[in-house]
């Protein structure tokens, strides 16, 4: 197993407090041969000084990609639960996680009418408006805001008694698996610079990503390559945004997930399982 390493990692707690997130960087990413974004959302220390619990929860990049040595990594995590967010369409052109296992797989769509292969209108995340017309993280409020149905259904498997180890992931796991990571971590009260830094953390991907893409799926690649590159930047203003935005159109991220059904309930769930005593 390449694993990382069993304790929290030392990143200060509080807003400003010091943070490292090359530390991170090496500790928390599970290294598979297809999948390149796979990470440890564990060791984040959070306002009131407790940790998120390592080996509990995931987020990832696409796994329709893993191959039999990455099966046997995979299957070694013991995953109970996976939640694809990526679209039907995405879906129909490449498929699903094939790995057997013990796992519940959950299809919950975000963004449902992305395509990911050069077939008629294809569309980025972000796309009601050029990109020079969003404020950062802008898009990322409106996908939440249009498709809160599936945030609360991610929210309600992840909070149940059995679903933990679990992972989400969408393609490339930035947009929406950004968004989902950002308001699990939210909620569990980790600073706004930490959430930030664990999204740009996906820059750590990209080359490895690019280059089995270019030699493994060229018409993805192609379509890739249409995308303006300002497009796919990976920044701290795009979660910070977000998380700003929620807050000016909601009140924060706990009311938002409370207008879409999220139940009080569920919320101490999450904090339960997923927080150190």
């Amino acid at each position: 197993m390449r694993r990382r390493g069993p304790g929290p990692v030392a990143i200060g707690a509080g807003r400003g407090a010091a943070y490292d997130p090359l530390v991170v960087e090496r500790s928390r990413h599970v290294d598979f041969e297809a999948c390149f974004n796979f990470r440890d959302l564990g060791g984040y220390e959070t306002l009131d000084g407790r940790h998120v619990r390592w080996h509990a929860l995931y987020r990832s990049d696409t796994l329709h990609r893993l191959t039999p040595a990455d099966a046997e990594e995979f299957d070694a995590l013991g995953l109970r639960t996976v939640i694809d967010l990526r679209s039907h369409t995405e879906l129909d052109d490449f498929g699903r996680l094939a790995v057997a296992g013990a796992h519940e797989w959950h299809h919950v769509p975000m963004l449902d009418d992305v395509k990911l292969a050069l077939r008629g209108d294809a569309a980025a995340p972000e796309r009601e408006a050029p990109p020079e017309e969003l404020a950062p993280g802008e898009g990322y409020v409106r996908i939440v805001q249009q498709f809160g149905d599936a945030l609360a259904r991610v929210l309600d498997v992840l909070s149940r008694d059995d679903a933990l180890p679990a992972v989400f992931h969408c393609t490339s796991g930035k947009d929406r698996t950004g968004i989902v990571a950002a308001v699990v971590l939210e909620l569990l009260g980790v600073p706004d610079e930490v959430i930030a830094a664990d999204y740009v953390l996906t820059t750590r991907a990209r080359e490895r990503s690019s280059a089995w893409i270019e030699a493994n799926e060229p018409d993805f690649a192609a379509f890739l390559a249409t995308i303006p590159p300002e497009r796919r930047v990976v920044s701290e203003e795009t979660i910070l945004g977000f998380l700003a935005g929620v807050r000016a159109e909601h009140g924060g991220i706990r009311e938002l997930v409370d207008s879409i059904g999220v139940t009080d309930a569920q919320v101490a769930a999450l904090r339960e399982r997923l927080l150190d005593a």
